[in-house]
């Protein structure tokens, strides 16, 4: 999550007020993941004598500056539910400078729509209508490119990603791959696995990751750091 991101508030009340308020804040997204807003927040157990001391510390040091302390980072899928679920004008200004609709006119996201505040508030936002296109287990799968040494090595770690499309990311906690278009956690562009990877294996892996026809998937086997082996797998 990008700095971009990040909510700062420059008064204890109202600081104290949301943090409250989202703590007792959970809510599930579409693939089943429980989301915890006090999860994103930065000081989610901090006192007003601790407030008052950081502004103290933070205006010794810059007379001339305003105090502010990071409230939460959130990433898409978070500020979709806060910007149709929170009740504080002051988070949903800041929505709006990050998703359009606010003092800027721009919104800060890979669709760079300035309406899409507003979209996400009605539900026509891309978050809503992006239909996943996969195959699953009616893929066909075909090894473009097949090098290097044998594959029933159980020493070998894999290192997998999705080559194309390049804007594939990996969710180590449901196994899965997602596009940003469908607004839910990833954490890595790759992902890994120890042991042997047969063909066999392969393909049934791939077909449990539902991706699209055209979708190419690299699996390099490495053995000390030295590339061993290495597929291109074609789904279609």
């Amino acid at each position: 999550m990008a700095a971009i991101d990040k909510t700062y508030i420059s008064d204890w009340e109202t600081f104290d007020k949301i943090r409250t308020w989202g703590k007792s804040q959970q809510f599930t997204l579409k693939n089943g993941e429980v989301i915890k807003l006090v999860n994103y927040m930065y000081y989610p157990d901090i006192t007003k004598e601790e407030w008052e001391e950081y502004e103290k510390s933070y205006k010794e040091n810059n007379p001339n500056g305003i105090f502010e302390l990071v409230l939460w980072n959130t990433p898409t899928y978070v500020d979709v539910w806060l910007i149709r679920n929170c009740p504080f004008e002051e988070i949903q200004e800041r929505l709006k400078e990050q998703y359009g609709g606010g003092w800027s006119k721009e919104a800060f996201t890979d669709h760079n729509d300035s309406d899409m505040y507003e979209q996400i508030k009605n539900g026509t936002s891309v978050y809503d209508t992006y239909q996943r296109n996969g195959l699953g287990y009616k893929a066909k799968v075909s090894f473009k490119r097949v090098s290097g040494a044998p594959i029933r090595d159980k020493k070998l770690w894999w290192w997998i990603e999705v080559v194309n499309p390049k804007n594939f990311w990996f969710n180590g906690k449901t196994n899965t791959w997602h596009e940003p278009e469908e607004c839910l956690p990833t954490n890595t562009n790759v992902c890994h696995f120890t042991g042997a990877l047969t063909k066999k294996r392969i393909v049934n892996i791939i077909k449990k990751w539902d991706l699209p026809a055209g979708s190419e998937v690299r699996f390099e086997a490495l053995y000390k750091r030295y590339s061993m082996h290495e597929f291109i797998v074609k789904v279609k």
